[in-house]
């Protein structure tokens, strides 16, 4: 276990930087996502409204849970990540080639690193 800043003590000591960047990247995604509540509100539009809502807790609570280094978040967002690569190359080869790269990418980076032994062993699935 290495020495932290106290800035940064409320971190899990096993937090990988890996780990953090993903936990940035859907965090970055959900307040987007937030600001997609607010459209929906301003424009009376409820189906936009609580689309964005179902997407912001899509990525805000496995962004919790893997900042505590909980195992459901890993499994649940290791699931979401496969998912929205199947749903980008469904995408990419029937729709927009651009969007499909732009979903299948980060997904797939996120899956491969949830995989790994590194991130394994930070969840303490093995030693």
């Amino acid at each position: 276990m290495q020495d932290k800043l106290s800035f940064w003590s409320f971190l899990h000591p096993d937090l990988t930087l890996r780990l953090l960047i993903i936990i940035g990247f859907l965090l970055l995604v959900a307040i987007g996502y937030a600001f997609g509540i607010y459209d929906g509100f301003i424009h009376n539009d409820t189906t936009a409204t609580f689309n964005s809502l179902a997407a912001l807790l899509l990525y805000a609570i496995p962004a919790w849970g893997l900042l505590k280094l909980k195992r459901w978040a890993r499994l649940f967002e290791l699931v979401l990540s496969i998912i929205f690569v199947v749903i980008g190359f469904i995408v990419m080869f029937g729709y927009n080639m651009t969007m499909g790269v732009i979903t299948v990418v980060p997904h797939g980076l996120i899956a491969i690193y949830l995989l790994s032994d590194d991130c394994r062993r930070a969840f303490g699935l093995i030693e």
